[in-house]
């Protein structure tokens, strides 16, 4: 449809969600195909016609947020982030 929204991913390379939910129901022992290779969603959504950003450092952001901004096409920038748990309580949208 062309429109120009723009997406963040903050890209841990694993399913972090997912993984919480194993580890409470069949031990931390039991985690399975959860952890990922860095995927660049950003090359998904330029193969569709889209605007892809790849970004590894903070100071990467905010350019790659602005050509984003600026392509007025679909667009997701995906920033390369660290590993972290999945604190209890949190949600994911």
């Amino acid at each position: 449809q062309g429109i120009p929204v723009v997406g963040v991913v903050g890209n841990d390379a694993a399913w972090t969600q997912i993984q919480r939910g194993q580890r409470e129901f069949y031990g931390a022992n039991r985690i399975v195909a959860t952890s990922l290779d860095y995927t660049r969603y950003d090359k998904m959504v330029e193969a569709l016609g889209g605007h892809g950003e790849w970004v590894e450092t903070a100071e990467g952001i905010r350019p790659a947020l602005e050509r984003a901004f600026a392509s007025g096409k679909p667009a997701l920038v995906n920033i390369k982030i660290g590993q972290s748990k999945f604190r209890e309580g949190s949600i994911s949208v």
